[in-house]
């Protein structure tokens, strides 16, 4: 039944639909590349799976193709900076080498010396930047722009330094909203017809898809694999109401498994003391983790706050990994798959006494 399951990828390239507002706006504020000058900064936020990341990666593409403009898409899940400027440079088109610990003032002298036209670098989840002073970095060079895609605006741009907000304020905003039924079955349709065998699944039971998820397209896409790979375990010959019904958790605990094996470590050492003291409440969750803030951070980095360890469990949260339902002390933290494990040794070394 399933005749290519990459169709059903993230990084599968398809056509963008119903997003155009949104590519309206990249395509304004990015047209000053298209001359030869710096683009404008950019913000896009907003939740996981409605094609933020697709789009963006869209828009550059097709900006290459129609003008001398360069740039890259980093992964910013556990990178230091550090790594985001090296990797800056090194996926530059004048190909430069250099080494990933060369202090951070060098990689930025090189990135400046081999910039020659508009160079737009997408920070992809930049919420997880340890260090949001790399902005500066980045932005120090002349021909240099920056699309930060993040989940919550507000969250990101107070991490930001206040003289560089403006820059991602106002019109340089990109507000991705969730699809409507429609809009998703549409999206929904050109993965079916490339990627399952014949027509196994029903306009009807895509609709009822693209509800139950809610709009996220992620969430949809991976729920109509889901639904074909039941299908054929169960030897449907084509895909039966049971298997939508039952396809629903089965691809958000794929989605979710992925989202926690995307994280770094650091996140994914936290992950794993919420797994194990949770669920527990705020004043608990920050005894335990003030305890082994030393094993979270690892042996190469410096343990982070309290508060900045808050900012990687939003994340988590918004990954759908942990609940942290209740406010400020009154917070409960705890697992959403209490079975999930994180794929990194962890070892609490002793039991945290929580009362």
């Amino acid at each position: 039944m399933i005749k290519d399951r990459w169709v059903f990828d993230d990084a599968y390239p398809t056509d963008i639909l119903h997003r155009n507002e949104e590519l309206n706006s990249l395509s304004r504020l990015l047209k000053p590349a298209t001359a030869g000058d710096r683009a404008h900064d950019i913000l896009i936020h907003g939740p996981s799976g409605v094609g933020k990341t697709a789009t963006a990666r869209w828009m550059l593409r097709d900006l290459r193709k129609r003008a001398a403009v360069s740039s890259a898409l980093l992964e910013c899940s556990g990178q230091t900076a550090n790594g985001i400027i090296h990797e800056a440079v090194e996926k530059y088109p004048a190909g430069t080498v250099v080494q990933r610990n060369q202090p951070r003032s060098e990689l930025v002298q090189t990135l400046e010396k081999i910039v020659d036209e508009p160079y737009i670098i997408v920070l992809d989840e930049a919420d997880v930047i340890p260090d949001l002073d790399v902005l500066e970095d980045l932005l120090s060079i002349e021909l240099v722009s920056v699309i930060a895609i993040t989940h919550s605006e507000n969250e990101w741009l107070n991490r930001v330094d206040r003289d560089l907000r403006p820059r991602f304020r106002g019109d340089s905003q990109i507000d991705y909203r969730k699809y409507h039924v429609p809009e998703l079955v549409d999206i929904l349709e050109p993965r079916v017809e490339h990627g399952l065998i014949g027509r196994p699944v029903s306009t009807d039971q895509l609709e009822w898809i693209a509800d139950e998820t809610g709009g996220v397209a992620r969430w949809a896409i991976k729920s109509v694999l889901a639904a074909a790979e039941l299908a054929g375990e169960r030897g449907h010959e084509s895909i039966h109401e049971s298997d939508v019904a039952d396809s629903f958790e089965r691809a958000k605990a794929k989605i979710r498994e992925a989202n926690l094996q995307s994280l770094p470590v650091t996140h994914q050492r936290l992950y794993e003391l919420v797994r194990a003291v949770g669920p527990t409440g705020g004043v608990k969750m920050k005894r335990a983790y003030l305890e082994h803030q030393e094993a979270i951070a690892g042996r190469d980095n410096d343990p982070v706050t309290w508060r900045q360890a808050g900012n990687y469990l939003s994340k988590m949260e918004d990954y759908d990994l942990i609940r942290m339902p209740g406010e400020t002390n009154a917070t409960v933290y705890e697992a959403v798959d209490s079975e999930l494990e994180a794929p990194v040794e962890f070892d609490l070394r002793e039991p945290v006494e929580l009362d």
